[in-house]
């Protein structure tokens, strides 16, 4: 962990934030919303099948604005944290889509 990710990880912990102490895994995407229409950035509402290592796997229904160029797929796994004490919070890397 470098020194930003470890302040963050503090500051999340100073505010009670439940991504605080999250845990390193993957979401796998289960079901994805077609996109509607030509716009570049959309709205996106997947269900995604979070796990990491010390907790049981969870389901996860979320929105996110992604780029239609990089449109999830069924199946895609990407890296995320997942809450130790909140298992339905995820912070999902879409970047990873582009990747």
């Amino acid at each position: 962990m470098d020194g930003v990710e470890s302040a963050a990880e503090q500051l999340e912990r100073l505010i009670g934030d439940p991504m605080a102490g999250a845990a390193r895994g993957t979401v796998t995407v289960i079901t994805v919303s077609a996109p509607d229409g030509r716009a570049r950035y959309q709205e996106c509402s997947l269900s995604l099948r979070a796990e990491a290592e010390g907790l049981g796997a969870s389901i996860v229904e979320t929105a996110a604005v992604i780029d239609r160029r990089h449109w999830p797929r069924v199946g895609t796994v990407l890296p995320a944290r997942i809450s130790r004490t909140h298992p339905g919070t995820v912070e999902v890397d879409w970047d990873a889509l582009s990747r």
